[in-house]
């Protein structure tokens, strides 16, 4: 971390903590016990962007870089407990969804929302890979779609969740354009459709309703990129529970996740993760 990053970092924290305003964001998802992706990305990222991050646990997997041999996912009851213990103490200024499971984990986490909302809730539909690979069944995906979307800020689809949210595929920037239209249709506020890999740029679509922005980076070509979407996801909601603007929010992500991407050390044998500590140590330091 530079000196003059760590001095803003450092500042900015004691005015918000003098005035009883210190950043919680919080993360509903799945444990990677690997600690590439879900939670363990989800909170890495918040500390790495100077927020508190809480954490209410939705799925166990058993995976590594290698892939996932299992999944459980929690009770109705203990995902309830999680949720009336935070809310009752440590409530989020912002928060993010991440992988769910099946129909029976959305459905608990959909009632969870509506009993205890949150202002700023990015909804990240963890149910297709980057690759195309499902993550979750087509009756849980139409449950995201029905019931997690309305009211929420964002939605951050990837391409291939993008297509499965829409129904029509993705293949350009017009039919990323022409899907964010029908999934603002859905009832959330805001869409961004990430990370389409068309050319070299890297393109993310965004949203509001009326207007459209175009987001892009220079294409990393590097295979250590396990769980930069849920990185990616978090960094926006971590900045959002510090008070930026959405837009300002997705542009800090942006630069985030590809600084994360760049400085990835090498871990395990098959897709390493991000790095979502990029700031305070690199595979440079080793």
């Amino acid at each position: 971390m530079t000196k003059s990053f760590e001095r803003f970092l450092q500042s900015e924290l004691q005015n918000q903590e003098e005035e009883g305003l210190f950043p919680i964001a919080l993360t509903i998802a799945g444990s990677d016990c690997g600690g590439g992706a879900g939670l363990q990305a989800d909170l890495k990222t918040f500390s790495a962007c100077g927020v508190h991050g809480t954490s209410i646990v939705t799925l166990i997997t058993a995976q590594n870089t290698l892939g996932v041999s299992a999944v459980e996912v929690l009770s109705k009851p203990l995902i309830r407990a999680q949720f009336e213990a935070l809310s009752s103490d440590v409530r989020a200024l912002a928060a993010k969804t991440g992988a769910l499971g099946d129909e029976r984990g959305v459905k608990i986490v959909a009632e969870c929302l509506k009993e205890w909302p949150i202002e700023k809730l990015v909804v990240d539909p963890v149910m297709m890979s980057k690759h195309g690979d499902a993550l979750m069944p087509p009756p849980a995906q139409k449950l995201v779609r029905d019931y997690l979307l309305e009211g929420a800020l964002l939605c951050t689809p990837n391409r291939f969740e993008a297509e499965a949210l829409s129904g029509h595929e993705v293949g350009n920037v017009a039919s990323m354009k022409d899907a964010a239209r029908r999934i603002h249709d859905f009832g959330v506020k805001n869409v961004l459709i990430k990370g389409a890999h068309f050319d070299k740029i890297v393109r993310d679509v965004f949203y509001d309703g009326r207007d459209f922005l175009e987001f892009g980076a220079d294409r990393i070509d590097s295979d250590r990129v396990h769980g930069s979407g849920c990185t990616f996801s978090a960094a926006i909601t971590a900045r959002l529970a510090r008070g930026d603007a959405l837009v300002a929010a997705i542009e800090y992500a942006r630069k985030f996740i590809s600084a994360a991407i760049a400085n990835a050390p090498r871990i395990g044998q098959g897709i390493s993760p991000v790095n979502p500590m990029h700031e305070y140590w690199s595979m440079r330091d080793f």
